[in-house]
């Protein structure tokens, strides 16, 4: 009987430690969350913030459930996670569960979650109900910098070395720019995006992978757009503030999803419009030194896009002859 005690009380108290390990605490926005050590069937809330880094981190095959966006043609697609890593709803085991403001809980009580990811102050409504379904952590967008984020995300899906090693990848690949660009902190570059059916120019302190390449490079901004809260990332301007927003470079960016905003030339006609002569007004349209990029793939939390921002950059700044601003 005491041999029968004894291994019962060791079979209790593996069991035990098997269950501890199965779950840990994730300091999250929300507080202190039990998850699962090694999550499975992930559902995420946002597309570029949380599945993109999912998927380039090696955890397609977790993701159950994405939010996404709708096209023209009334079809889900998960933005940019499409284009940089050719995942999406249709070629994939990833459910589609609804855009901002419109998260389908019972599609994902269907999917049978063991993690929900999702982002503070856009998801907290529904955290009640989320929580419900499986635990839910929602990381702290805003007051997480560029590369907290994603290590947050990559934390909480258990995926955290691929995390560590394209860390180490972009560091080198930055240091090498510095070192083609040595002189970056003597150039400004401003961040801007003309809108004119509203009558303003949108001018960027944070712009994803673009704005983090520049600043991790070294280059100046405009006052004006150094100014701007980083809580706020942005900030709309009338066109009289243009002379302020004028630097050395410049970089616009077009959107093919978007029909008044779908290619470079209509960019450039869009600075036009909010002010005639525009390129014969202003030092970087004057002097050939206005870059526009497409949008989606520098606009993303993925180290894929902060490798295309860098090199865009490169590109267009390193080693090239350009008149300073102020200079003519």
């Amino acid at each position: 009987m005491l041999k029968l005690v004894s291994a019962l009380a060791a079979f209790l108290l593996m069991s035990m430690s098997l269950t501890a390990a199965e779950t840990r605490s994730f300091a999250a926005a929300n507080g202190a969350v039990d998850i699962p050590a090694d999550p499975q069937r992930i559902v995420s809330l946002h597309d570029l913030s949380i599945t993109l880094p999912l998927v380039e981190f090696g955890g397609t095959a977790r993701i159950v459930g994405s939010h996404g966006r709708v096209d023209d043609q009334g079809q889900p697609y998960i933005r940019t996670v499409n284009t940089l890593f050719d995942v999406d709803f249709d070629n994939s085991a990833i459910s589609f569960v609804g855009v901002f403001n419109q998260i389908d809980l019972e599609a994902i009580a269907r999917l049978e979650p063991d993690l929900i990811i999702g982002r503070a102050g856009s998801d907290d409504e529904l955290l009640d109900n989320l929580g419900k379904i499986a635990p839910t952590v929602l990381i702290d967008v805003v007051g997480l910098d560029y590369f907290e984020r994603m290590q947050a995300v990559a934390d909480a899906a258990n995926l955290t070395a691929e995390y560590d090693r394209l860390l180490a990848l972009y560091q080198q690949q930055v240091a090498e720019s510095r070192r083609l660009i040595p002189d970056a902190a003597d150039i400004s570059v401003s961040l801007i995006q003309p809108w004119p059916l509203d009558g303003y120019i949108n001018g960027s302190r944070s712009y994803y992978a673009l704005s983090q390449v520049l600043d991790d490079i070294g280059f100046a901004k405009p006052a004006i757009i150094a100014a701007i809260d980083p809580a706020s990332a942005d900030a709309d301007f009338s066109v009289e503030f243009l002379p302020e927003l004028d630097a050395d470079f410049a970089f616009a960016t077009y959107e093919t999803t978007q029909a008044e905003q779908a290619s470079p030339a209509l960019i450039r006609q869009a600075f036009q419009t909010l002010l005639p002569g525009f390129c014969d007004i202003v030092h970087f349209c004057r002097n050939h030194q206005l870059v526009i990029l497409p949008r989606s793939p520098i606009y993303a939390s993925s180290f894929r896009s902060l490798r295309i921002a860098n090199d865009s950059v490169l590109t267009h700044i390193a080693g090239r002859d350009f008149i300073p601003f102020g200079k003519n």
